[in-house]
């Protein structure tokens, strides 16, 4: 009984360990100085029919210049675009500082992974968050 339970608590503590922390979707002007996710918490829709209906994920790269004039690798994020269910993996692609990158998507729920080389801010939204 006793290895039972600390094999339950271990298999937790790994699981808490190693459980990512992220930022929801929408999110703006979010500092980025090494790696950062982005998932959504209430995509479109995952029980009706509207999961083939097209959005696009929105990604800039806010950066420290923001206006696109800086060094070819002064604040680039490497972004890669992911459904949550696992099966589609987009990118990956890179981002200069002042960049927007607009990526086709579905109905279902999707995240971001970005990894940047050097401090720069970004932010993360999908079309339907648009007012």
């Amino acid at each position: 009984m006793k290895k039972i339970i600390l094999l339950t608590i271990s298999i937790l503590m790994v699981t808490v360990a190693f459980a990512r922390t992220g930022n929801p979707i929408p999110s703006y002007r979010v500092p980025v100085s090494d790696k950062a996710y982005f998932a959504e918490t209430n995509p479109i829709s995952l029980t009706n029919d509207l999961n083939k209906e097209k959005r696009d994920m929105n990604v800039s790269n806010d950066g420290s210049a923001g206006n696109g004039n800086a060094p070819a690798s002064a604040g680039d994020i490497i972004v890669r675009i992911f459904s949550l269910k696992g099966n589609v993996v987009l990118g990956p692609f890179v981002l200069c500082p002042g960049q927007t990158l607009n990526v086709p998507i579905d109905g279902s729920g999707w995240g971001v992974s970005a990894v940047a080389n050097s401090p720069t801010y970004m932010s993360v939204w999908t079309s339907d968050d648009q007012q």
